[in-house]
């Protein structure tokens, strides 16, 4: 075999433990459990991930639960496996399996009939969770909504005592565009199955907001923080709420009720505090870079990697704090695992030399573990990097392949690069090219992989 490509056998196999390793301790089912519940998701995966390699069913859920909140592809397509890998070993995987389908951007044909498949089975067997995301995966079908079906059947679950399906006639409602006719009976039904229906506390709020009714509004928020802190609703229910009020789409931003609602979840959720600092960033007369700054690093401390991320952020521009990209790097590390755009922005300051020479070895190792997580424009660095070869052994095939993968999610700068690396290659490299970028499509599709390369299993290529 070519050595210089050997790289989906060498690098991209290579990759598998963390980048900062260590001495850690055994993994912890209930401290996952936890941090999950706490919102502090690096520990919950820390603990989860090893449990659920081993086949334990609670950890591999813990884990699709965890995943299928990421923005990221990659790690959605891994939370479906391991909801999959649970089926038949614990009844909510089945649950968990059809809500994520349902919820999918884009589900194929066959996606949506075994979601619905699965949601209709879990409502059957009493579990009333399903038939909020049953509803919202009916209601994405125009011929349903046409031919009356979707109605048709809320009000055979409403008869059956199903309190959400009032809930599914204001989503149906604004499916079929007549919701501003029905904002009577919206507000009537969230206001009546509000203790009930979490989704009606942002409903309201965005109606209150949109008219500008600050007394009910006020009423609402009292209730929905009684709730929270009597714990009859996780802080989950109140984010949306604090996330609306804090932006002027349905009305009169409120950034003082939003930073008071943040402000409160703070204790049980570090993502919060992220929340918080970007609040203050939009709004500084609430409380100034002194206080983003402070919401920060509390947000660090409690385990929140988003926060961690936006502050190595902070620290690459001259706006809120001088560049410093030193600290940039610290804080960039700390959120690792859990932010894969750490690894893009990582890339960068070791493929610039912004902390002093170039390390290509660094570069890769980060520009790598961004693609694998779903990045595009990490494979857009890889691909200048092997194709220009500042610190690293020029490969076009590598180069070539990697700008394909960018284009193949969407960046059309992929297809630049390939026409500028094409000149560059002989007739009998392009299956390689191929037989690199089908790898490197199959690697992504399994387990998410943290990052550890020895620098002798890189020689090969630098």
């Amino acid at each position: 075999m070519n050595k210089s490509f050997s790289l989906a056998g060498g690098l991209l196999g290579a990759i598998g433990l963390s980048l900062l390793s260590g001495c850690t301790a055994l993994p912890d089912l209930q401290l996952a459990r936890q941090a999950k519940a706490q919102g502090d998701l690096a520990t919950a995966e820390e603990n989860f991930r090893p449990l659920a390699e081993q086949g334990y069913v609670d950890a591999q859920m813990g884990m699709a639960d965890l995943l299928v909140r990421s923005p990221l592809p990659a790690q959605q397509a891994q939370a479906e496996g391991y909801y999959r890998q649970a089926l038949g070993r614990s009844p909510a995987a089945a649950v968990g399996l059809g809500k994520w389908l349902a919820s999918k951007p884009a589900p194929s044909a066959v996606e949506r009939k075994e979601a619905e498949q699965l949601l209709r089975q879990g409502l059957a067997a009493g579990n009333r969770t399903t038939l909020i995301p049953l509803t919202a995966l009916l209601v994405r079908d125009p011929q349903r909504i046409a031919s009356g079906e979707i109605a048709q059947q809320l009000g055979q679950w409403q008869a059956a005592g199903m309190g959400e399906a009032q809930y599914g006639k204001v989503m149906l409602y604004r499916a079929r565009g007549d919701y501003n006719q029905h904002l009577v009976e919206v507000e009537q039904t969230c206001e009546q199955w509000l203790a009930t229906i979490s989704e009606c506390y942002a409903e309201l709020a965005a109606l209150y907001q949109g008219r500008g009714d600050a007394a009910k509004q006020q009423q609402l928020l009292e209730r929905l923080l009684g709730s929270y802190q009597a714990g009859v609703l996780p802080a989950a229910s109140v984010l949306p709420v604090a996330k609306l009020l804090g932006n002027n789409a349905n009305g009169q931003a409120d950034p003082s009720a939003a930073k008071r609602l943040l402000t409160a979840i703070t204790g049980s959720y570090p993502d919060a505090w992220f929340s918080l600092a970007a609040l203050l960033k939009t709004y500084p007369e609430q409380g100034g870079t002194d206080e983003m700054l402070g919401a920060l690093q509390q947000g660090i401390a409690a385990g929140s990697a988003r926060s961690a991320l936006m502050l190595g952020q902070l620290y690459l521009v001259d706006q809120y704090v001088p560049v410093n990209f030193q600290t940039a790097e610290k804080y960039l590390l700390q959120a690792l695992p859990a932010e894969p755009k750490a690894h893009l922005l990582l890339g960068k300051l070791y493929s610039e030399g912004q902390l002093g020479e170039i390390d290509p070895d660094k570069a890769l190792v980060h520009f790598l573990a961004a693609a694998r997580a779903g990045d595009p424009n990490a494979d857009l660095a890889l691909a200048q990097l092997f194709g220009d070869g500042q610190g690293i052994k020029i490969n076009p095939i590598y180069a070539y392949s990697f700008a394909k993968l960018a284009l193949h999610q969407g960046l059309p700068q992929g297809q630049v690069l390939m026409e500028r690396i094409a000149p560059r290659l002989q007739p009998h490299d392009y299956p390689k090219v191929e037989s690199l970028f089908s790898q490197e499509l199959q690697a992504r599709s399994g387990p998410q992989l943290t990052v550890h390369h020895q620098a002798d299993q890189m020689q090969g290529m630098l």
